[in-house]
């Protein structure tokens, strides 16, 4: 890479700040440095190096060190000590103020860009068993700071860095807001099932879960849901996710599958059924959102995410639901950095809530803030957010990740990501399947979540 950072680059990065602190700062790139200015005004902040690594793609060189803010005179907005991705040690000081502003001795606009980018995961390899990045594989993780959002965290170093060189403006204020989203994988645990299917779900209910209660309701269930989802469908928990939203303040979103490209791990139901329509436009009346899902093997294929993003806005301008934006989160958490993300875009959708890593809770992307999605490889700012998934339910609690259960000690570990948004005044999203229900504690565990 040049000394030199493309004109889309530094426009992206006039864009991500504008989002971020609420003003207009100009970016020039000059002699291996970036300089940051203000209209009207005589002083500046300079970034005095540019790290290569911070734009290379792949797995990275980049080691991580730790920078004491408050030895320096600077606040950490989690800790005093912050850390600090860098191809090398770092030069002391890392901030110098002076007369005419300010300078930086690390690169803080390089670690944004690789972060937020994803950088580290374009044409990686060491994948999971879906074709997924996990977070195992990620610098964050081996690094430890999977916890932490670093982005935010610099950012707001960055924030008092402005505010010392330039006291009279008046920054953005940020509020601590929940997202809470629930994929619909499955609406109905039988309605959508053949005769065949259903017999088969009882012998598993009473092989494998014990639960011959169920097993037995099972039929009456299935020819009960010819209208609408029984009530006692255990996966018909709509109702109660609406009401448990709007008792809080907040509004749901529930993404739907609306493709089809792997039988086993697709939805059953079609979104021009009956029932689903009847449940999209009763999500739509009660003033929550509804949202895509695209299928199992879309995420690598931008037509067919077109499809089922078209196939959605169909359905729903039909039913005449219509909303200022239209999001979601690809199934399975697939992802292939930027082809999915530059399909979303493709497809006109508003934004992507699929950045968590599905087998650890944490920030994927280094904030918990929405922000304007780029595509590093065709070097091209994009019209999509991406708004980054903090916690997915299953990721916690299911054995085969985390493996906590039902239990206090998830709870604990939910709630510690719920502060930390709070302390950096960002987006807490947070996933919940309709699904993914098993008994009154896993209902209490939900209300805990929301209320904590």
């Amino acid at each position: 890479m040049s000394t030199f950072l493309s004109e889309n680059q530094l426009s992206w990065f006039q864009q991500i700040f504008f989002e971020r602190f609420g003003i207009n700062f100009s970016f020039e790139c000059m002699d291996g440095t970036i300089i940051i200015k203000k209209d009207k005004s005589e002083k500046e902040v300079i970034f005095s190096t540019i790290d290569i690594e911070f734009y290379q793609f792949g797995e990275t060189k980049l080691k991580c060190y730790d920078w004491d803010a408050g030895k320096d005179g600077f606040n950490g907005v989690l800790d005093s000590v912050l850390k600090a991705p860098n191809s090398k040690e770092l030069s002391q000081p890392i901030i110098n103020l002076h007369a005419n502003g300010a300078i930086i001795n690390y690169d803080i606009l390089g670690l944004t860009y690789w972060m937020l980018n994803r950088l580290e995961e374009v044409g990686r390899t060491d994948l999971d068993n879906h074709e997924r990045f996990p977070a195992i594989n990620s610098h964050a993780y081996k690094y430890d700071y999977l916890d932490r959002p670093i982005v935010d965290e610099w950012l707001d170093i960055l924030r008092q860095v402005i505010q010392k060189v330039w006291p009279n403006l008046k920054l953005k204020k940020h509020h601590f807001s929940i997202k809470v989203s629930h994929d619909v994988d499955a609406p109905s645990r039988f309605a959508f099932s053949t005769p065949a299917g259903v017999i088969k779900s009882m012998a598993s209910l009473i092989l494998k879960n014990n639960n011959i209660k169920l097993a037995l309701m099972a039929p009456f269930i299935y020819l009960g849901s010819k209208n609408k989802i029984h009530p006692l469908d255990p996966y018909n928990t709509f109702d109660w996710l609406m009401n448990i939203s709007e008792k809080n303040n907040l509004k749901s979103a529930f993404y739907f599958i609306c493709g089809r490209t792997d039988k086993s791990k697709d939805a059953l139901y079609e979104p021009e059924h009956p029932i689903i329509k009847k449940m999209m436009l009763e999500i739509y009346k009660r003033g929550h959102e509804v949202g895509l899902h695209p299928s199992y093997n879309s995420y690598n294929n931008p037509e067919q995410i077109n499809f089922e993003a078209q196939r959605l806005k169909k359905v729903c301008k039909e039913l005449g639901i219509e909303q200022s934006q239209w999001g979601g989160r690809m199934h399975f958490l697939r992802w292939s950095h930027p082809t999915t993300l530059q399909a979303w875009n493709d497809a006109e959708m508003s934004y992507d809530s699929t950045l968590s890593y599905a087998d650890r809770p944490g920030f994927r992307c280094g904030t918990c803030h929405e922000y304007t999605g780029f595509n590093p490889v065709t070097d091209t700012i994009l019209n999509i957010k991406i708004r980054p998934l903090i916690i997915m339910d299953c990721s916690v609690i299911a054995k085969h990740y985390m493996g906590l259960g039902y239990t206090k000690k998830a709870l604990n570990e939910i709630i510690k990501y719920k502060r930390i948004c709070e302390k950096v005044e960002g987006n807490f999203t947070f996933l919940w399947h309709n699904s993914f229900f098993n008994g009154k504690k896993s209902f209490k565990l939900y209300e805990d979540i929301i209320q904590s």
